[in-house]
């Protein structure tokens, strides 16, 4: 983990940096009079180079007295912005320079391969924001996706069958991304059967904390149920690891 960590530092190290070249040289080339659609691709370029795969502003947890929910919340996610509004407007200025004499046809239809997914990426933000949720209580969760088509899923803890970090490849990128998989027994069947749940990308939360808070409302046992909660509300907006 300490390992990753390391690794995780250097690559938002580089990453900053190849951004801000990046948007230097595009604040250097519009002064000098490069064409604006230029400007816009390379201003967006470096945008989606300083957010990176995912970057969480602030973690969609609220609470009430005996629960906890974990949303998707878009605007607090960096990619939502990207994808909502970067990506048009890098979609607009590949088909302006499309049809600017001198420059490659490729970047018109280019331009309107981004656009034409538009109403399929927006669907997909907007259906998440209504749909994901998690709600954690002293006792169980309960698990909404978009997902499941027959509405959530109620988990209590002594259903649960284990709770354990996976790393899965993005359906979008095929990069690996940190998710939790929770093995649960079916509460309207009596026999062995285990089924699984992944948690993570339809949610606002910090994976590893994400993780971390549901290791350890999974490990408690005779916890006082305020204090678990605010012990895994602390955890999910990154606060506090103890008790993990």
């Amino acid at each position: 983990m300490a390992h990753r960590g390391v690794k995780g530092r250097w690559g938002r190290v580089l990453r900053y940096a190849f951004a801000s070249l990046l948007l230097l040289f595009t604040v250097v080339a519009t002064l000098t009079g490069v064409q604006w659609y230029w400007s816009l691709i390379g201003a967006c370029t470096a945008s989606l180079l300083a957010l990176g795969r995912r970057r969480i502003f602030r973690p969609g947890v609220t609470r009430t007295a005996d629960e906890i929910i974990c949303r998707y919340i878009p605007w607090y996610e960096g990619n939502a912005y990207f994808l909502n509004v970067g990506l048009p407007l890098m979609g607009l200025a590949m088909v302006a320079a499309g049809f600017t004499p001198g420059n490659p046809a490729w970047l018109r239809y280019g331009g309107y391969v981004l656009l034409g997914v538009m109403p399929l990426i927006l669907f997909s933000v907007v259906s998440m924001w209504r749909r994901c949720s998690l709600r954690i209580s002293p006792s169980a969760l309960t698990v909404r996706l978009a997902a499941l088509k027959d509405g959530p899923i109620e988990i209590r803890r002594e259903h649960v069958k284990s709770i354990t970090p996976k790393m899965i490849p993005n359906s979008a990128n095929g990069v690996p991304s940190l998710q939790v998989e929770i093995a649960y027994q079916p509460a309207d069947t009596s026999t062995d059967t285990t089924k699984t749940v992944l948690l993570g990308l339809q949610l606002t939360v910090v994976p590893d904390n994400l993780v971390n808070a549901l290791i350890t409302w999974n490990d408690a046992t005779h916890d006082n149920p305020r204090e678990l909660l605010d012990r895994i509300e602390r955890i999910l907006m990154g606060r506090s690891m103890a008790g993990v």
